[in-house]
């Protein structure tokens, strides 16, 4: 299946500015992305770490099942000053 990934902040430094297509397994879930991307990008690896998936305004939980077709959000952490 294909989800399409936006990336926020410093990931869209480290991984792209564009949206990305990314191909992953039949009932694939957020946290099996999140390694997934940590592995192709390595150097993104510690920010992943704590890097939440958002869909539609909500942030997805680690355990959930990633629909087909649908466009993601990687939310990195934020630190307020």
């Amino acid at each position: 299946m294909e989800i399409t990934l936006i990336c926020y902040a410093v990931l869209q430094e480290i991984i792209s500015e564009e949206p990305i297509s990314l191909e992953v397994p039949e009932g694939c879930t957020a946290e099996q992305v999140i390694e997934l991307l940590s592995q192709n990008y390595p150097q993104a690896g510690p920010i992943l770490k704590s890097t939440r998936l958002a869909h539609q305004d909500d942030y997805v939980d680690k355990q959930s099942v990633l629909t087909d077709g649908a466009e993601y959000c990687l939310i990195p952490p934020v630190s307020g000053g």
